[in-house]
C-alpha cells in the first residue's frame, strides 16, 4: 500500500501544494559518483549519519520534483488515473521524508533508512503504472495521433526515467552500504564479472521464455576477455541483458514455432573488453527488425504486445515489476515476456546513465544484434564523460555554479543545515 498525502503532511490542501512546490523548485545537490563510491567503501557510522543528513534534505526535493513533473506531462498524461497515481506516490514519499526527523543520533539514521528502504519498496510499481497510463492513451487517439507526439512523450518519459534512477541510485547506495558486503561499494560492485552476470540473465530469462512458451532456445555465453570485470551496478547489467534476452527468446520462438528446443538456433551473447568500454552482444535469429521500424525500437510503447499487456494490467495478473537496482529480473517479479513497450528504452536509459549506450542492428529475413557499451567507470568510479560526472541524473544534479559538490566523506557540516 502507498501512503496517502494527509497522512503524512499536516496542514490543508493549498499547503501541501505550496510545500510540494517550495521543495521542488530547490537546488538539488551534485553529487560525484566517485564519492559515492568512496563513502560505500567506508560507510562509518559517523559517514551514515553525514550521508543521511544529507538524503534527509536531497530526497525531499527530487521526490518533489518527480511529482512535480509527473502533474505537467503533456498530451493529458497527467490526467490518467494511473499517472496521477504515480505523482502521488512520490508527493507522498516527498513529504514523508521531509516530515521525518532531522537524523541527528546513529539510532536516528536506522530508523531514516528503514523509512527509505520502504519508500523503495512501495515505488515498485512506477514503470509499469506510468506505462499503463501512455497504453491508455495510446489506444484512445489512435496509431496516428500518437505518432505525433511520440518525440515528445519519449523526450519526457527519458528524462523522467533518468532522474529517477538517481533518487534510486541515492537510497540504495546508503541502504546497501550499511552491508559492508566484501567486493561491493554499496550496489556498486569493485570487479563486476559481465560473463557471470549474463549466463545469471540468461537463465532468468529462458525460464519467464519457458514459462509463457513451453519451450526455448539455447543461450550460449561466451567472453572473450579471459577475466573481464568492470567496476559497476551488476543488477543494472542484470536488467538490460534480460531485457534484450526476452526479445531475443521470444523472436526465435515466433520465427521457428513448433521446433523443438535443440532444433532452434541458439542465442549467442559474447563479452569483450577494450579500455573504454565493456561491450555484450546478443545475437539471434529470430528474423530481424523491418528497416521501416527501426527508428522506432527506442521509442516508449513501441511493442507488438501492447494488448496482452493492458489485459494483465486489467486483470491484476501482473505483480512486482523487476527494475535495476531492486532485484534480478525473473519470472516471480516479471510475469509478462513483452508488451509494455518500454523494456529498450529504459535499457538504454539505464546504459547512459554511466556514459554508455545501447545500438541495435537487424539484418531482416536472419535477426538482430544488440550491442550493449559498458562504460569502464575505473577502480573509483573517476572515468566519467563530463556531462554525467555529477551524480548522473540529468539535470537534477547539473552543477549550478555556486553550490559545491556534496562529499559524503567530508567532515564538513554545511550540507546539513541547509533551509528547505
Amino acid at each position: 500500500l502507498h501512503p496517502q498525502v494527509d497522512e503524512v503532511s499536516a496542514g490543508s490542501q493549498q499547503d501541501q501544494e505550496r510545500l510540494l512546490l517550495e521543495l521542488s523548485r530547490s537546488h538539488p545537490t551534485p553529487v560525484a559518483l566517485s564519492e559515492l563510491f568512496q563513502f560505500g567503501l567506508n560507510a562509518t557510522s559517523d559517514a551514515r549519519l553525514q550521508n543521511a543528513q544529507f538524503l534527509h534534505r536531497e530526497l525531499a526535493i527530487r521526490l518533489a520534483q518527480r511529482a512535480v513533473e509527473l502533474a505537467k506531462l503533456p498530451h493529458g498524461l497527467s490526467e490518467r488515473s494511473s499517472i496521477a497515481d504515480v505523482s502521488a506516490w512520490y508527493a507522498a514519499a516527498a513529504f514523508q521524508v521531509h516530515k521525518f526527523d532531522y537524523p541527528k543520533t546513529f539510532e536516528d539514521e536506522k530508523r531514516f533508512t528503514y523509512m527509505i528502504k520502504q519508500l523503495l519498496r512501495d515505488h515498485t510499481a512506477v514503470v509499469r503504472s506510468v506505462a499503463l497510463g501512455c497504453i491508455e492513451l495510446k489506444e484512445e487517439i489512435g496509431a496516428e495521433e500518437w505518432m505525433s507526439i511520440q518525440d515528445s512523450i519519449d523526450e519526457v518519459l527519458g528524462s523522467f526515467y533518468t532522474s529517477r534512477i538517481g533518487v534510486r541510485f541515492l537510497m540504495e547506495q546508503h541502504i546497501t552500504s550499511e552491508k559492508n558486503t566484501p567486493g561491493f561499494s554499496g550496489i556498486i560492485a569493485k570487479s563486476c564479472k559481465p560473463d557471470e552476470v549474463a549466463r545469471r540473465a540468461a537463465a532468468d530469462a529462458t525460464e519467464l521464455c519457458l514459462m509463457h512458451n513451453s519451450v526455448a532456445p539455447r543461450v550460449n555465453v561466451v567472453c572473450k576477455t579471459p577475466h573481464a570485470t568492470i567496476t559497476y551496478v551488476p543488477s543494472h547489467i542484470s536488467y538490460m541483458l534480460t531485457e534484450l534476452l526476452k526479445n531475443s527468446l521470444r523472436s526465435t520462438v515466433e520465427e521457428h514455432p513448433n521446433k523443438h528446443w535443440k532444433e532452434m538456433p541458439p542465442i549467442t551473447v559474447v563479452v569483450a573488453q577494450g579500455d573504454e568500454d565493456v561491450t555484450i552482444r546478443v545475437s539471434d535469429e529470430g528474423g530481424g527488425i523491418r528497416r521501416s521500424r527501426l527508428h522506432d525500437i527506442f521509442s516508449f510503447l513501441n511493442s507488438t504486445a501492447l494488448n496482452s499487456a493492458v489485459k494483465d494490467s486489467e486483470s491484476g495478473l501482473h505483480g512486482r515489476s523487476g527494475e535495476a537496482g531492486e532485484m534480478r529480473v525473473t519470472p516471480q517479479n516479471t510475469p509478462i515476456l513483452a508488451g509494455w513497450g518500454v523494456g529498450l528504452p529504459l535499457s538504454r536509459v539505464y546504459a547512459r546513465y554511466f556514459g554508455g549506450d545501447l545500438d541495435i542492428k537487424s539484418m531482416e529475413g536472419y535477426g538482430t544484434d544488440a550491442y550493449l557499451h559498458l562504460n569502464v567507470l575505473g577502480d573509483g568510479c573517476e572515468n566519467l564523460p563530463t556531462k554525467v560526472q555529477l551524480s548522473p541524473a540529468s539535470r537534477d544534479s547539473t552543477h549550478t555554479g555556486f553550490m559545491t559538490p556534496y562529499n559524503p566523506l567530508s567532515k564538513s557540516d554545511a550540507y546539513s543545515r541547509r533551509d528547505y
